[in-house]
């Protein structure tokens, strides 16, 4: 495909209806990058060829010269060129994709902006007649690509900057405004997807631009882990009985006189230690095992014969939970605090109430060891 050909297929992307050569110099400067003292100047590759030059490069190959492909190659703003194809209506990006296929190309629609812009660099570089650089701005297409693709589902999971916590949505005089950016995550290859970006607020993303270290980055992906496995619980885990019934057991527990809350001396360890790997888990499970294991037992049954507690339904939600956390490679410990967290999410009771049911299903071996059948 050749130049020409390309940009009578990307009319469509330019409104207005402007004559070829005011088309043309848009077209070059939504792929081009200039700083505002250069626009209209040398220096701007938009304003390289005069209007007379235009007009042959609407139609003719010879017309776009090597000196201009150069030009463009050492100013290319394709991340510009992504996000502008991206923006477009699906109806204006499938005429395009079939203007393009009428040239013998071929366009994925799901993947409009990044093969687009790909085929644009392809054809530009050919025109330099070398790859040099080719490759880096391949790789921004990528990246970029990626990004604006994954950026509502980025958004959507955050729960404020990734790096410190701060609402992505500033407010002043009653009116709303985003404040962040989406970053990358360096990663290799050239296939990225929704957690190989962070949405920081723009202090954080302005000092992660400037410099960042692979620690920091891991950090991050860290973050994105355990958001994506909130997703993932919330999503498909909740509320599946949890909202009712087992705020019962949790208030009867957060309810227990303080006073009659002594530890059990007898209360044996060992199980403990046979099947948890990380000992500051074996002590809080002892800690709690050793004060509420025979209440939380029999509070239970009560509530169960009542009607008042599903304690299997319970049961197996908790333990669906727990599935999907150590399915996803969690250790010991973090599942332990992601799962307490999960159901004070989800009742907003205590806190403390929930680790002391996950201790006791940890107990009871419902957690971290095969099922078997409890509250005999």
């Amino acid at each position: 495909m050749k130049f020409f050909e390309l940009a009578d297929a990307l009319q469509p992307a330019v409104p207005g209806g402007l004559p070829r050569a005011p088309y043309l110099r848009e077209l070059i400067s939504m792929f081009t990058n200039v700083t505002e003292a250069e626009w209209a100047t040398r220096n701007d590759p938009s304003v390289l060829p005069s209007d007379a030059t235009l007009e042959s490069m609407a139609s003719r190959d010879s017309a776009f010269t090597k000196k201009l492909a150069k030009a463009i190659t050492a100013r290319w703003g394709i991340k510009n060129f992504v996000t502008v194809l991206d923006e477009l209506e699906l109806e204006t990006q499938q005429w395009i994709t079939d203007n393009i296929a009428a040239y013998g190309e071929q366009i994925r629609l799901d993947h409009f902006p990044g093969d687009v812009s790909r085929l644009l660099v392809e054809i530009v570089h050919a025109k330099v007649g070398t790859d040099r650089g080719k490759q880096q701005v391949l790789s921004q297409i990528a990246i970029q690509a990626a990004r604006v693709r994954y950026e509502k589902l980025v958004l959507t999971r955050s729960r404020g900057c990734t790096q410190c916590g701060t609402p992505l949505r500033v407010e002043a005089l009653g009116h709303q405004a985003d404040s962040y950016e989406i970053v990358f995550l360096d990663a290799d290859g050239d296939e990225y997807g929704p957690d190989d970006f962070a949405a920081l607020c723009k202090p954080c993303a302005q000092k992660y631009g400037l410099a960042h270290t692979p620690a920091d980055v891991a950090r991050l992906r860290e973050k994105n882990q355990l958001w994506s496995l909130s997703d993932r619980i919330d999503e498909g885990l909740v509320p599946l009985g949890l909202d009712g019934k087992i705020a019962e057991l949790l208030m009867a527990i957060h309810n227990l006189p303080v006073e009659d809350l002594a530890p059990d001396v007898t209360y044996d360890v060992m199980p403990m230690q046979d099947k948890l790997a990380d000992k500051k888990l074996v002590r809080r499970v002892r800690d709690h095992m050793s004060i509420y294991e025979t209440r939380v037992r029999e509070t239970a049954k009560t509530l169960q014969e009542e009607g008042k507690l599903d304690f299997e339904r319970m049961r197996d939600d908790i333990w669906g939970a727990w599935r999907v956390l150590a399915d996803a490679g969690l250790s010991q410990d973090e599942i332990w605090t992601r799962l307490t967290a999960w159901i004070d999410q989800h009742t907003n009771i205590d806190d403390y109430a929930c680790g002391v049911v996950v201790s006791f299903l940890t107990q009871i071996c419902e957690l971290f060891k095969p099922r078997r059948s409890i509250l005999a």
